[in-house]
């Protein structure tokens, strides 16, 4: 797969969910495979989603960077997923996840599709 049509299928995701009412994406190619792609997604209750993602599609889709920052209409932490590699104690290392409690728990590495369903099962 080509990056721009990585671009295209993110906003494509975007655009399918009903409970999105605003949404800012910058893409920044780098190659025919390699871009960063970030974003910042305002919901229906107020709460938003800034995200981050840093994916070379070559040979399959390797992240190098993520994150996925979902707070509240207060700014509030809600949860954020990330690798960066500063907690080495959890068995998923480096790919984690921040609640709202401050707990640091495994998680294996979502796709912004899975993000956006956790939230959608989240405002129910």
């Amino acid at each position: 797969m080509l990056i721009e049509e990585y671009f295209r299928h993110i906003g494509q995701t975007i655009e399918e969910s009903c409970s999105i009412i605003n949404s800012q994406l910058v893409n920044d190619k780098r190659s025919l495979y390699i871009g960063f792609i970030e974003g910042k997604l305002i919901f229906l209750n107020g709460s938003s989603l800034r995200f981050m993602e840093f994916v070379n599609l070559k040979a399959e889709t390797k992240r190098y960077k993520y994150s996925y920052h979902y707070q509240d209409s207060d700014d509030k932490l809600v949860f954020r997923y990330d690798m960066a590699p500063h907690h080495q104690e959890v068995r998923t290392f480096p790919h984690h996840k921040h609640t709202a409690t401050g707990d640091i728990i495994e998680s294996t590495a979502p796709s912004l599709a899975e993000v956006l369903e956790e939230i959608e099962d989240f405002s129910e």
